[in-house]
Protein backbone atom coordinates (compact mmCIF):
# COMPACT_ATOMS: atom_id res chain seq x y z
CA UNK A 1 0.00 0.00 0.00
CA UNK A 2 2.66 2.36 1.02
CA UNK A 3 4.59 1.23 -2.32
CA UNK A 4 1.03 2.30 -4.18
CA UNK A 5 0.90 5.82 -2.68
CA UNK A 6 4.49 7.02 -3.16
CA UNK A 7 3.93 6.04 -6.90
CA UNK A 8 0.47 7.76 -6.87
CA UNK A 9 2.66 10.69 -5.13
CA UNK A 10 4.99 10.58 -7.81
CA UNK A 11 2.67 10.91 -10.62
CA UNK A 12 1.18 13.82 -9.05
CA UNK A 13 4.39 15.71 -8.52
CA UNK A 14 4.76 15.20 -12.18
CA UNK A 15 1.40 16.39 -13.00
CA UNK A 16 1.85 19.28 -10.49
CA UNK A 17 5.02 20.31 -12.73
CA UNK A 18 3.00 20.45 -15.81
CA UNK A 19 0.05 22.25 -14.62
CA UNK A 20 2.25 25.07 -13.79
CA UNK A 21 4.12 25.26 -16.84
CA UNK A 22 0.38 25.15 -18.82
CA UNK A 23 -0.38 27.78 -16.42
CA UNK A 24 3.23 29.72 -17.18
CA UNK A 25 2.73 29.30 -21.04
CA UNK A 26 -1.11 30.26 -20.66
CA UNK A 27 -0.46 33.30 -18.51
CA UNK A 28 2.38 34.50 -20.77
CA UNK A 29 -0.45 33.48 -24.01
CA UNK A 30 -2.66 35.29 -22.66
CA UNK A 31 -0.43 38.61 -21.85
CA UNK A 32 0.99 38.19 -25.56
CA UNK A 33 -2.59 37.95 -26.87
CA UNK A 34 -3.62 41.10 -24.83
CA UNK A 35 -1.17 43.15 -26.30
CA UNK A 36 -2.48 41.92 -29.72
CA UNK A 37 -5.52 42.67 -29.05
CA UNK A 38 -4.78 46.13 -28.07
CA UNK A 39 -2.64 46.68 -31.68
CA UNK A 40 -6.23 45.19 -33.54
CA UNK A 41 -8.45 47.38 -31.95
CA UNK A 42 -6.85 50.62 -30.90
CA UNK A 43 -6.51 53.21 -33.82
CA UNK A 44 -3.14 54.46 -34.83
CA UNK A 45 -2.38 58.06 -35.13
CA UNK A 46 0.54 60.20 -36.31
CA UNK A 47 3.28 61.84 -34.71
CA UNK A 48 5.42 64.14 -36.32
CA UNK A 49 9.67 63.98 -35.25
CA UNK A 50 11.89 66.11 -36.41
CA UNK A 51 15.55 65.86 -36.99
CA UNK A 52 17.83 68.57 -37.56
CA UNK A 53 20.05 69.83 -40.19
CA UNK A 54 22.28 67.16 -40.84
CA UNK A 55 25.44 69.32 -41.23
CA UNK A 56 24.67 70.51 -37.94
CA UNK A 57 24.48 74.44 -39.07
CA UNK A 58 21.94 76.86 -39.07
CA UNK A 59 21.75 79.56 -42.21
CA UNK A 60 20.33 82.67 -43.65
CA UNK A 61 22.86 83.12 -46.13
CA UNK A 62 24.60 80.42 -48.89
CA UNK A 63 26.84 81.47 -51.60
CA UNK A 64 27.95 79.29 -54.43
CA UNK A 65 31.37 78.20 -55.84
CA UNK A 66 31.49 77.58 -59.57
CA UNK A 67 29.70 73.92 -59.89
CA UNK A 68 32.13 71.58 -62.18
CA UNK A 69 30.88 68.99 -64.62
CA UNK A 70 27.94 68.08 -66.74
CA UNK A 71 24.33 68.65 -65.64
CA UNK A 72 26.11 70.77 -63.02
CA UNK A 73 24.10 74.15 -63.89
CA UNK A 74 20.68 72.12 -63.94
CA UNK A 75 21.95 70.96 -60.48
CA UNK A 76 22.35 74.43 -58.84
CA UNK A 77 19.47 75.92 -60.11
CA UNK A 78 17.75 73.47 -58.77
CA UNK A 79 19.21 73.39 -55.27
CA UNK A 80 19.12 77.68 -55.26
CA UNK A 81 15.14 77.23 -56.08
CA UNK A 82 15.17 74.85 -53.18
CA UNK A 83 17.69 77.31 -50.73
CA UNK A 84 14.96 80.79 -51.98
CA UNK A 85 12.32 78.53 -51.04
CA UNK A 86 12.73 78.30 -47.57
CA UNK A 87 13.92 81.63 -47.23
CA UNK A 88 17.99 81.57 -47.52
CA UNK A 89 19.34 84.61 -49.14
CA UNK A 90 21.51 82.96 -51.77
CA UNK A 91 24.67 85.72 -52.68
CA UNK A 92 25.24 85.83 -56.65
CA UNK A 93 28.51 85.28 -57.30
CA UNK A 94 29.26 88.73 -59.07
CA UNK A 95 27.85 90.32 -55.44
CA UNK A 96 30.18 88.47 -53.66
CA UNK A 97 32.98 89.40 -55.19
CA UNK A 98 31.88 93.20 -55.36
CA UNK A 99 30.95 93.18 -51.52
CA UNK A 100 34.67 91.24 -51.03
CA UNK A 101 35.86 93.83 -53.12
CA UNK A 102 34.94 97.11 -51.20
CA UNK A 103 36.86 95.51 -47.89
CA UNK A 104 39.68 94.76 -50.48
CA UNK A 105 39.20 90.81 -50.00
CA UNK A 106 40.22 89.01 -52.97
CA UNK A 107 37.94 86.03 -53.90
CA UNK A 108 39.46 83.45 -56.24
CA UNK A 109 37.70 80.05 -55.66
CA UNK A 110 39.89 78.33 -53.29
CA UNK A 111 39.24 79.05 -49.58
CA UNK A 112 40.83 77.94 -46.80
CA UNK A 113 40.11 77.78 -43.02
CA UNK A 114 41.68 81.70 -42.57
CA UNK A 115 40.00 82.96 -45.56
CA UNK A 116 36.57 81.26 -44.93
CA UNK A 117 36.69 83.04 -41.53
CA UNK A 118 37.41 86.10 -43.25
CA UNK A 119 34.72 86.11 -45.85
CA UNK A 120 32.11 85.07 -42.70
CA UNK A 121 33.21 88.52 -40.67
CA UNK A 122 32.33 90.47 -44.44
CA UNK A 123 28.81 88.47 -45.21
CA UNK A 124 27.45 87.51 -41.68
CA UNK A 125 26.75 84.20 -40.87
CA UNK A 126 26.41 82.08 -44.08
CA UNK A 127 27.77 79.00 -46.11
CA UNK A 128 29.52 78.14 -49.23
CA UNK A 129 28.90 75.26 -51.46
CA UNK A 130 31.10 73.20 -53.66
CA UNK A 131 29.19 71.51 -56.11
CA UNK A 132 31.34 68.94 -58.00
CA UNK A 133 29.72 66.67 -60.58
CA UNK A 134 31.21 63.31 -60.81
CA UNK A 135 28.76 61.58 -63.32
CA UNK A 136 25.76 62.35 -65.32
CA UNK A 137 25.31 60.04 -67.77
CA UNK A 138 22.16 58.80 -69.35
CA UNK A 139 21.57 54.89 -70.55
CA UNK A 140 18.84 54.30 -73.26
CA UNK A 141 18.15 50.53 -73.29
CA UNK A 142 14.77 49.76 -75.92
CA UNK A 143 15.83 46.29 -77.15
CA UNK A 144 14.77 44.75 -74.03
CA UNK A 145 12.16 41.76 -73.64
CA UNK A 146 10.61 39.50 -71.21
CA UNK A 147 8.30 36.46 -71.83
CA UNK A 148 5.05 36.55 -69.38
CA UNK A 149 3.03 33.97 -68.30
CA UNK A 150 -0.76 35.03 -69.28
CA UNK A 151 -4.16 33.20 -68.65
CA UNK A 152 -6.81 33.27 -71.20
CA UNK A 153 -10.37 33.16 -69.44
CA UNK A 154 -12.25 32.81 -72.64
CA UNK A 155 -9.77 29.54 -73.26
CA UNK A 156 -9.36 28.85 -69.75
CA UNK A 157 -5.78 27.88 -70.40
CA UNK A 158 -2.52 29.53 -69.67
CA UNK A 159 -0.24 31.10 -72.81
CA UNK A 160 3.36 33.10 -72.86
CA UNK A 161 3.40 36.46 -74.17
CA UNK A 162 6.40 38.74 -75.38
CA UNK A 163 6.66 42.39 -73.17
CA UNK A 164 8.88 44.45 -75.52
CA UNK A 165 10.69 47.03 -72.86
CA UNK A 166 12.50 50.28 -73.16
CA UNK A 167 13.91 51.57 -70.15
CA UNK A 168 15.58 54.62 -69.53
CA UNK A 169 18.15 55.05 -67.04
CA UNK A 170 20.03 58.08 -65.83
CA UNK A 171 23.41 57.62 -63.11
CA UNK A 172 24.22 60.52 -61.56
CA UNK A 173 26.92 61.42 -58.95
CA UNK A 174 27.60 64.25 -57.41
CA UNK A 175 30.20 65.67 -54.38
CA UNK A 176 28.79 68.33 -52.16
CA UNK A 177 31.36 70.74 -49.94
CA UNK A 178 30.33 72.57 -47.46
CA UNK A 179 32.20 75.33 -45.50
CA UNK A 180 30.85 77.19 -42.70
CA UNK A 181 32.03 80.68 -43.35
CA UNK A 182 30.85 82.13 -39.77
CA UNK A 183 33.70 79.76 -38.57
CA UNK A 184 36.21 78.53 -41.09
CA UNK A 185 34.73 75.03 -40.85
CA UNK A 186 35.09 72.83 -43.91
CA UNK A 187 33.22 69.93 -43.99
CA UNK A 188 34.57 66.58 -46.21
CA UNK A 189 32.80 66.32 -48.97
CA UNK A 190 29.65 64.06 -48.80
CA UNK A 191 29.49 62.21 -52.49
CA UNK A 192 25.69 61.72 -53.43
CA UNK A 193 24.60 58.94 -55.73
CA UNK A 194 21.82 57.87 -57.67
CA UNK A 195 20.32 56.01 -61.07
CA UNK A 196 16.58 56.34 -61.27
CA UNK A 197 14.66 54.28 -64.35
CA UNK A 198 11.76 54.61 -66.08
CA UNK A 199 10.80 52.07 -68.34
CA UNK A 200 8.08 51.67 -71.12
CA UNK A 201 5.91 48.13 -71.90
CA UNK A 202 4.37 47.06 -75.16
CA UNK A 203 2.68 43.68 -76.11
CA UNK A 204 2.96 45.04 -79.76
CA UNK A 205 6.09 46.41 -81.12
CA UNK A 206 8.63 48.03 -79.15
CA UNK A 207 7.90 50.96 -77.25
CA UNK A 208 8.98 54.66 -77.06
CA UNK A 209 12.10 55.01 -74.69
CA UNK A 210 11.03 57.31 -71.19
CA UNK A 211 12.08 61.01 -71.55
CA UNK A 212 15.93 61.46 -70.51
CA UNK A 213 15.13 64.96 -69.35
CA UNK A 214 12.18 63.21 -67.33
CA UNK A 215 14.17 60.68 -65.90
CA UNK A 216 17.31 63.44 -64.95
CA UNK A 217 14.76 65.62 -63.28
CA UNK A 218 14.07 62.43 -60.77
CA UNK A 219 17.73 62.06 -60.30
CA UNK A 220 17.91 66.24 -59.28
CA UNK A 221 14.85 65.67 -57.30
CA UNK A 222 16.53 62.84 -55.34
CA UNK A 223 19.63 65.10 -54.54
CA UNK A 224 18.41 68.25 -53.91
CA UNK A 225 16.45 66.42 -50.89
CA UNK A 226 19.11 65.20 -49.53
CA UNK A 227 21.04 68.35 -49.48
CA UNK A 228 18.01 70.02 -48.21
CA UNK A 229 18.15 67.49 -45.28
CA UNK A 230 22.27 68.82 -44.61
CA UNK A 231 21.02 72.24 -44.07
CA UNK A 232 17.10 72.34 -42.76
CA UNK A 233 14.99 70.56 -40.68
CA UNK A 234 13.17 68.28 -41.93
CA UNK A 235 9.99 65.72 -40.48
CA UNK A 236 8.86 62.37 -40.37
CA UNK A 237 5.60 60.89 -38.93
CA UNK A 238 5.96 57.49 -37.18
CA UNK A 239 2.39 56.05 -36.36
CA UNK A 240 1.83 55.02 -33.04
CA UNK A 241 -1.25 53.46 -31.15
CA UNK A 242 -3.72 55.64 -29.12
CA UNK A 243 -6.38 54.13 -26.94
CA UNK A 244 -10.10 54.40 -27.84
CA UNK A 245 -11.88 52.27 -24.67
CA UNK A 246 -15.47 53.12 -24.46
CA UNK A 247 -14.86 52.76 -20.33
CA UNK A 248 -13.18 55.69 -18.86
CA UNK A 249 -14.38 58.04 -21.46
CA UNK A 250 -11.35 57.74 -23.95
CA UNK A 251 -12.72 57.43 -26.76
CA UNK A 252 -14.21 60.83 -26.74
CA UNK A 253 -10.93 61.76 -26.04
CA UNK A 254 -9.69 59.96 -29.37
CA UNK A 255 -12.97 61.33 -31.53
CA UNK A 256 -11.26 65.15 -30.17
CA UNK A 257 -8.24 64.05 -31.06
CA UNK A 258 -9.36 63.01 -35.00
CA UNK A 259 -10.99 66.17 -35.60
CA UNK A 260 -7.50 67.80 -34.89
CA UNK A 261 -8.75 69.59 -31.07
CA UNK A 262 -5.67 68.80 -29.52
CA UNK A 263 -6.30 70.94 -26.68
CA UNK A 264 -9.68 69.33 -26.40
CA UNK A 265 -8.24 65.72 -26.55
CA UNK A 266 -5.63 66.71 -23.75
CA UNK A 267 -8.57 67.65 -21.34
CA UNK A 268 -10.31 65.46 -22.07
CA UNK A 269 -7.77 62.82 -21.45
CA UNK A 270 -6.80 64.12 -18.39
CA UNK A 271 -10.24 63.84 -16.88
CA UNK A 272 -10.21 60.15 -17.87
CA UNK A 273 -7.10 59.20 -15.59
CA UNK A 274 -8.75 61.34 -12.88
CA UNK A 275 -11.67 59.37 -13.72
CA UNK A 276 -10.54 55.77 -13.96
CA UNK A 277 -8.17 56.30 -11.05
CA UNK A 278 -10.75 57.08 -8.22
CA UNK A 279 -13.10 54.48 -9.55
CA UNK A 280 -13.54 51.12 -8.16
CA UNK A 281 -15.07 49.90 -11.82
CA UNK A 282 -12.76 50.59 -14.03
CA UNK A 283 -10.38 47.19 -15.04
CA UNK A 284 -6.62 48.04 -14.65
CA UNK A 285 -6.25 47.75 -18.49
CA UNK A 286 -8.25 50.73 -18.79
CA UNK A 287 -6.50 52.53 -16.31
CA UNK A 288 -3.51 51.43 -17.88
CA UNK A 289 -4.55 52.95 -21.23
CA UNK A 290 -5.88 56.18 -19.60
CA UNK A 291 -2.10 56.38 -18.19
CA UNK A 292 -1.04 55.91 -21.70
CA UNK A 293 -3.20 58.62 -23.46
CA UNK A 294 -2.27 61.07 -21.23
CA UNK A 295 1.70 60.56 -22.16
CA UNK A 296 0.44 60.77 -25.87
CA UNK A 297 -0.86 63.93 -25.41
CA UNK A 298 2.46 65.27 -24.04
CA UNK A 299 4.36 63.49 -26.85
CA UNK A 300 2.25 64.98 -29.41
CA UNK A 301 2.96 68.67 -27.51
CA UNK A 302 6.75 68.08 -27.87
CA UNK A 303 6.53 67.63 -23.84
CA UNK A 304 8.37 64.60 -23.94
CA UNK A 305 9.87 64.57 -19.95
CA UNK A 306 6.10 64.30 -19.02
CA UNK A 307 5.29 61.83 -22.06
CA UNK A 308 7.90 58.96 -20.87
CA UNK A 309 6.44 60.12 -17.04
CA UNK A 310 3.00 58.66 -18.06
CA UNK A 311 4.03 56.13 -20.45
CA UNK A 312 6.15 54.61 -17.51
CA UNK A 313 3.48 54.91 -15.20
CA UNK A 314 1.19 52.75 -17.69
CA UNK A 315 4.15 50.47 -18.27
CA UNK A 316 4.19 50.02 -14.66
CA UNK A 317 -0.01 48.93 -14.80
CA UNK A 318 0.28 46.89 -17.79
CA UNK A 319 3.59 45.88 -19.32
CA UNK A 320 3.40 45.46 -23.51
CA UNK A 321 5.10 46.37 -27.14
CA UNK A 322 2.73 49.23 -27.26
CA UNK A 323 4.01 50.90 -24.77
CA UNK A 324 7.43 50.32 -24.78
CA UNK A 325 7.23 51.17 -29.07
CA UNK A 326 6.01 54.87 -27.62
CA UNK A 327 8.71 55.18 -24.94
CA UNK A 328 11.32 54.31 -27.31
CA UNK A 329 10.21 56.83 -30.34
CA UNK A 330 9.78 59.38 -27.00
CA UNK A 331 13.10 59.26 -26.33
CA UNK A 332 14.23 59.46 -29.91
CA UNK A 333 12.25 62.23 -30.57
CA UNK A 334 13.95 63.81 -27.31
CA UNK A 335 17.13 63.23 -28.47
CA UNK A 336 16.08 65.22 -31.79
CA UNK A 337 14.90 68.23 -30.12
CA UNK A 338 17.95 68.49 -27.84
CA UNK A 339 19.95 68.25 -30.75
CA UNK A 340 17.95 70.75 -32.47
CA UNK A 341 18.30 72.65 -29.51
CA UNK A 342 21.57 72.94 -29.83
CA UNK A 343 21.89 73.73 -33.26
CA UNK A 344 19.87 76.96 -32.28
CA UNK A 345 21.91 78.05 -29.58
CA UNK A 346 25.23 77.76 -31.67
CA UNK A 347 23.38 79.71 -34.35
CA UNK A 348 22.14 82.31 -31.64
CA UNK A 349 25.37 82.82 -30.23
CA UNK A 350 27.11 82.75 -34.08
CA UNK A 351 24.54 85.83 -35.05
CA UNK A 352 25.33 87.98 -31.69
CA UNK A 353 28.84 87.87 -32.11
CA UNK A 354 28.92 88.83 -36.01
CA UNK A 355 26.56 91.54 -35.20
CA UNK A 356 29.00 92.75 -32.81
CA UNK A 357 32.25 92.32 -34.69
CA UNK A 358 29.93 94.60 -37.32
CA UNK A 359 29.01 97.25 -34.61
CA UNK A 360 32.57 97.34 -33.71
CA UNK A 361 33.71 98.00 -37.58
CA UNK A 362 31.01 100.35 -37.76
CA UNK A 363 32.43 102.19 -34.98
CA UNK A 364 35.93 101.98 -35.87
CA UNK A 365 35.29 103.26 -39.35
CA UNK A 366 33.11 105.99 -37.65
CA UNK A 367 35.97 106.92 -35.37
CA UNK A 368 38.83 106.86 -38.05
CA UNK A 369 36.22 108.76 -40.71
CA UNK A 370 37.60 112.19 -41.21
CA UNK A 371 35.14 115.17 -40.90
CA UNK A 372 35.21 118.99 -41.26
CA UNK A 373 35.97 119.11 -37.58
CA UNK A 374 39.28 117.17 -37.93
CA UNK A 375 40.46 119.13 -40.30
CA UNK A 376 40.00 122.30 -38.40
CA UNK A 377 41.42 120.72 -35.80
CA UNK A 378 44.57 119.69 -37.36
CA UNK A 379 44.67 122.98 -38.75
CA UNK A 380 44.62 124.78 -35.75
CA UNK A 381 47.42 121.99 -34.53
CA UNK A 382 49.60 124.11 -37.72
CA UNK A 383 50.19 120.69 -39.69
CA UNK A 384 51.59 121.38 -42.89
CA UNK A 385 48.93 121.40 -45.78
CA UNK A 386 50.45 118.55 -47.79
CA UNK A 387 50.20 116.17 -44.46
CA UNK A 388 46.91 116.96 -44.07
CA UNK A 389 46.06 116.31 -48.00
CA UNK A 390 47.63 113.02 -47.59
CA UNK A 391 45.76 112.16 -45.01
CA UNK A 392 42.29 112.74 -46.55
CA UNK A 393 44.02 110.77 -49.71
CA UNK A 394 44.30 107.71 -47.51
CA UNK A 395 41.35 108.17 -45.14
CA UNK A 396 37.55 107.40 -45.10
CA UNK A 397 35.73 110.80 -45.50
CA UNK A 398 32.73 112.76 -44.53
CA UNK A 399 32.73 115.72 -45.22
CA UNK A 400 30.10 118.90 -45.31
CA UNK A 401 31.03 121.41 -47.98
CA UNK A 402 28.04 123.64 -47.88
CA UNK A 403 28.18 127.32 -48.38
CA UNK A 404 27.90 127.91 -44.69
CA UNK A 405 30.41 125.34 -43.47
CA UNK A 406 32.51 126.58 -46.20
CA UNK A 407 32.73 129.78 -44.88
CA UNK A 408 33.64 127.95 -41.37
CA UNK A 409 36.46 126.19 -42.88
CA UNK A 410 37.95 129.76 -44.69
CA UNK A 411 37.82 131.62 -41.47
CA UNK A 412 39.87 128.57 -39.45
CA UNK A 413 42.44 129.05 -42.16
CA UNK A 414 42.23 125.76 -43.85
CA UNK A 415 44.17 126.06 -46.65
CA UNK A 416 42.39 126.81 -50.48
CA UNK A 417 43.83 123.17 -51.87
CA UNK A 418 42.76 121.51 -49.11
CA UNK A 419 39.35 122.57 -49.10
CA UNK A 420 39.36 121.58 -52.80
CA UNK A 421 40.32 117.80 -51.97
CA UNK A 422 37.50 117.65 -49.15
CA UNK A 423 34.98 119.19 -52.08
CA UNK A 424 36.50 116.10 -54.25
CA UNK A 425 36.19 113.62 -51.42
CA UNK A 426 32.70 114.09 -49.83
Amino acid sequence: MQKIFTKFNGLSLRRMKVLLVLLISTGFIINTSAQGFDALSNPKIYVKLTHPPGLGLKINKVVFNPATGNCSDQIIDAMISDFVSNNVEVIDRNNLQAILAEHDFTFSGYVDKNSAASIGKIIGPSAMITVKVLRCQTEIKDNLYVDEKKYNYETKQNYIARAYIARTTVYLKASIQTTDLTTGRIFTARVLEYSPVKENKAYNGKPESPSEFDVQEMAFRYLTSDVHRMFFSWSESTDLYFMDDKDGGLKEAFKALKAGDIAQAFELSKKNLEFCKTSTDIKEKVLAHAYYNVGMMYFIQNDYNKAIEFFQESQKIRPGNIVTESISECNRAKALAEEMQKIDDKASIEIEKSNNQTQQAEQSQIANTLTNADIISLTEKKLPTNLIIQKIKTSTCKFNTSTDELVKLTNAGVSEDVILLMMEKK
